[in-house]
């Protein structure tokens, strides 16, 4: 009703404004001079009185609804600290465009009566006037739209989720899920109750609010909170037993992973836990995909393989994995299936921004055209009432800054405060305000001079240069091994000048594709500003329409590499074994229509560990992350989806409430390419430039999901109609986020892409559910003296955990490559000879292997926890843990053939990530390696210390 009641006054004091005399009052109050206002006015002083005496009831009729908008918008939608602070800006925005309104129409009246110096005057108060509106009332009616969108629509979405709800509770009450016929995600039987949303733990964000505000029933109580709420983890997940977790590195570690759990293939069917990063997640997604029969409701089916047998050494399934080992394109038509989709969303994101770019400088031309604030087809003029305007706003900014600065010396805190936020108000308007009159005028004045010079072919050509320059610099960038300029500096004697020339050609050609694309959009805008009114009316009125039927259509995630990326990795590692009647067993590749929902398809199997795929949520600010990691845990897995930073969502009922688009993202495959989303728009510790390229070209992996912090409120049985709703479908605006790198911690949405933006190992998220023994598979890469990702991956756990790792000095020495006895070639024996002059010893064919050897692959160590573990039954275990850690490195007691292949291969075993072209004889090397240190951790670790007691008397009932 407050939304209608402000339209009813906007609109009345709309109508009484038109009912005046038609005469040219804005350009009367920009007019600025005496003369030029007496040219308007042209005799007709009489009816721009009668004018200027309607615009007062305009003025009030906007003020009031405008303030009355948004106090709604603050009573309603407004959830968040930063959108109370802009509603209180734009009701004090308001308040100052009237006050200057009504000053310039008391000028300009005063001005008619005679007097000459009122015009300048009352042109300035008009461009502040015009300014304020400009930024405040596309805001007001925006609040309005969304007001009573959601208001309409409020209704409906409830009945749509307590329809959900009740679908929910049947198949929750029957042992076997009758609506999976209908693609339904609910619970799988009977159970203990589990909470749809575990809230993330509180922090303090801008604006001095908590977030979230929601209560959580166990909060922590000792003086070690943050070790405590990184620590917590979705109820059911019990402490106290034997975990897994494989490390990121694209193809090469999926081989190593691979090798390594059919060697530990015993002691992983007694596991807890299996935590996948990236290409550790290639193997374990395949093995729970193989896993899942057509039955996905349980039972057996001649689909299914078991635990102790699937994608072991010459399975089927196994075998069709290496067969399409190249899985991101082999063959002439998958390389340009690969570059045609790299093309389209190239020219898509570029399509669609230049899109928005002659959108919003058509919509400025007709602004300029209809309020004269400057022209920008003249030069650009630095005098007048305009540039007088933003000259005295930056100089009651100045005063104010040094009102505050006083204030600080008197320790007056109230008043500095106050005082702070009205100078910087001051400063914002300032700059706007030149925006406004100078740099947009000016920035069109000089593109229309640009475009005129005497070079026909000049735009085409510098397009065509810079489309081919983009395209070349963005495949460079990512598919090409970008390692390969800093493995041709192989000594390690030359300079570090020499060796960070490589990183600086990368940077500056990512920096001048940046500046390139920049200065392009510029183009764009200012010719549109220029010339933008004069172009023909379809395209006026088509372009922004077509426009927004894009916008509110196309989902941006779609558009990406996502989908490709995922599509591409299931051709390999979506299989499963298939026994026909005649006996035969063969892999059957899965279908491409055919859905792998998390709640069904990840559910743990009775005699498989839980596996859990470990991604990062990006998120920017200080709240949350310490300054140079911009990225958070998240996990995806059968019973819940989250992290302690984001908090966590059941996924069954994350699939039963979200929309088809965004459901597609809630499955294996998906969880499987979203783990390993390498480059993307965000990569936590990554160069920024890299980021927003991969932004700009659409050559971007991973995917935008659901917030389970923000779930709590909207799925609560009291929830606000005026809460935003979750999306339905992703469009430009996230987009936008990703080119500008915002990602606030209580959005709707967060993006999530490669867990090795958080963590490489998986390890940090393996502590974090108390396992009593970690085995580690890295595979991370890395030819250096130390392994990097264990370094940091130790340092993150005390940093989060508070878990301490100690590993030995005579442990951790050995798997420094050179450590390992040099390996010498036996001299035959001679028969004796006249004594001869001693001569050089034979240069030693192995000396270069040597450097590379390790003593050991395989080293131990001790996680020491803050707190005791406490297992299922609430049996105290203590606070000592052991670790073991498996490195994909060279030793001197590997077989013949693999020494023989390190000796071909001088990257073997670390090759590069962006290298994920593997051939037969490079995937049977590194899953060899896999399944080496698999042995010699299986050496360690009996089956019977990694199975529970429970699990060992099954395996003896059963015959396993």
């Amino acid at each position: 009703m407050l939304a209608v009641a402000a339209l009813a006054v906007f609109a009345a004091g709309l109508w009484l404004r038109l009912d005046a005399s038609g005469v040219n009052d804005v350009g009367l109050q920009l007019a600025g001079s005496a003369g030029k206002a007496h040219s308007i006015v042209n005799g007709r002083a009489a009816d721009f009185r009668t004018a200027l005496t309607a615009d007062f009831f305009l003025v009030g009729a906007y003020t009031i609804g405008t303030v009355l908008v948004f106090w709604l918008g603050s009573r309603t939608i407004a959830v968040r600290m930063r959108h109370r602070c802009l509603v209180g800006y734009g009701i004090v925005g308001v308040l100052a465009a009237c006050v200057s309104a009504v000053t310039e129409k008391l000028l300009l009246l005063h001005g008619l009566g005679g007097a000459d110096w009122p015009f300048a005057w009352a042109a300035g108060f008009a461009t502040v006037k015009w300014l304020l509106l400009v930024l405040t009332m596309p805001v007001a009616a925006v609040v309005v739209t969304i007001v009573l969108k959601r208001a309409v629509f409020y209704g409906c979405a409830q009945h749509r989720y307590d329809k959900e709800g009740r679908d929910d509770r049947e198949c929750a009450s029957h042992k076997t899920c009758r609506c999976e016929s209908k693609r339904r995600g609910g619970r799988t039987g009977s159970g203990p109750h589990r909470p749809d949303v575990v809230p993330p733990w509180p922090v303090m964000e801008w604006g001095r609010s908590r977030w979230p505000r929601t209560a959580r029933s166990d909060p922590p109580r000792s003086r070690e909170t943050r070790w405590e709420n990184g620590s917590r983890v979705p109820p059911g997940r019990e402490q106290g037993e034997t975990g897994f977790c494989v490390s990121g590195g694209g193809i090469r570690s999926a081989c190593v992973t691979l090798g390594a759990l059919q060697a530990l293939r015993a002691q992983l069917c007694g596991a807890r836990y299996l935590v996948s990063v990236s290409g550790g997640g290639y193997t374990t997604g395949a093995l729970q995909l193989a896993l899942a029969g057509k039955d996905r409701c349980g039972g057996k089916d001649r689909y299914r393989a078991g635990p102790g047998n699937v994608f072991m050494r010459g399975t089927p399934e196994e075998d069709h994995t290496r067969r399409h080992s190249k899985y991101v394109a082999e063959g002439t038509g998958q390389w340009l299936v690969a570059i045609g989709a790299v093309l389209r969303g190239l020219l898509a994101s570029l399509g669609l921004l230049t899109a928005a770019l002659l959108v919003l400088g058509l919509a400025l031309s007709w602004g300029y055209r209809l309020v004269p604030l400057a022209d920008p087809t003249r030069p650009p003029v630095f005098w007048g009432p305009a540039p007088w305007a933003v000259l005295v706003l930056l100089c009651c900014a100045a005063a104010f800054w040094f009102l505050w600065l006083v204030s600080l010396f008197l320790a007056r805190q109230r008043l500095s405060g106050a005082l702070e936020t009205v100078y910087r108000t001051f400063v914002v308007a300032g700059l706007l305000l030149a925006v406004v009159v100078v740099v947009i005028p000016a920035l069109a004045w000089g593109t229309k001079n640009i475009w005129k010079l005497p070079a026909p072919d000049t735009g085409a050509s510098a397009g065509g240069a810079a489309l081919l320059t983009y395209v070349t610099v963005l495949l460079s960038t990512t598919w090409r091994r970008i390692e390969s300029a800093e493995q041709a500096v192989e000594s390690a004697e030359r300079s570090r000048l020499v060796r960070a020339v490589p990183n600086l050609t990368k940077y500056l050609l990512v920096w001048a594709v940046l500046a390139l694309v920049a200065m392009a959009s510029l183009l764009v805008l200012g010719g549109t500003i220029a010339d933008g009114r004069r172009w023909p009316a379809a395209v006026q009125i088509g372009l922004p329409v077509v426009l927004g039927l894009v916008v509110l259509s196309l989902d941006q995630t779609w558009m990406s590499l996502h989908p490709f990326y995922r599509a591409r990795l299931a051709t390999a590692f979506a299989v499963r074994r298939r026994t026909d009647t005649d006996g035969e067993q063969i892999a059957v590749p899965y279908e491409f229509d055919e859905s792998t929902p998390l709640p069904w398809y990840d559910r743990r199997h009775p005699d498989f560990p839980q596996v859990i795929f470990a991604a990062a949520a990006n998120l920017s600010g200080d709240a949350r992350t310490p300054p140079g990691r911009h990225a958070v845990s998240f996990t995806l897995s059968h019973d819940y989806v989250g992290g302690p930073d984001v908090g966590y969502a059941r996924t069954d009922v994350l699939w039963n409430r979200t929309r088809k688009v965004i459901r597609k993202d809630l499955t294996v495959e998906s969880a499987v390419a979203v783990s390993g989303a390498a480059f993307a728009s965000a990569m936590g510790r990554q160069a920024r430039a890299f980021q927003t390229l991969f932004a700009l070209s659409n050559a971007r992996l991973g995917t935008w999901l659901p917030n389970p912090g923000v779930l709590g409120v909207l799925w609560g049985n009291d929830a606000d109609w005026g809460l935003p709703p979750m999306p339905g479908i992703r469009r430009l605006p996230y987009l936008l986020r990703e080119v500008s790198g915002r990602y606030p911690m209580d959005d709707r949405m967060l993006l999530v892409t490669d867990g090795g933006h958080y963590e490489n190992l998986g390890l940090v998220e393996l502590l974090r559910h108390g396992v009593t023994t970690a085995v580690c598979v890295d595979a991370s890469g890395g030819s250096g003296a130390f392994a990097t990702a264990l370094g940091e991956a130790i340092a993150l756990a005390q940093e989060e955990l508070g878990v301490e790792i100690r590993i030995e000095r005579k442990d951790w020495e050995k798997l420094v490559p050179g450590s390992a006895p040099p390996l010498t070639p036996q001299q035959n024996p001679s028969t004796p000879s006249p004594p001869t002059p001693p001569r050089p010893a034979p240069p030693n064919p192995l000396a270069a292997l040597n450097l590379r050897l390790s003593a050991e692959a395989v080293v131990e160590g001790e996680i020491v926890y803050p707190r005791a573990l406490v297992d299922e039954r609430g049996r105290t275990l203590g606070t000592r843990g052991r670790l073991i850690v498996a490195r994909a490195a060279l030793t001197a007691d590997m077989p013949y053939e693999l020494l023989a292949y390190a000796q071909t291969d001088q990257e073997f075993p670390h090759d590069g990530t962006s290298d994920q072209w593997f051939d037969s004889r490079r995937f049977d090397a590194y899953q060899a390696v896999g399944r080496w240190i698999g042995q010699r951790v299986a050496a360690r670790l009996p089956v019977e210390s990694a199975t529970p007691r429970s699990r060992m008397q099954w395996c003896r009932k059963s015959g396993r």
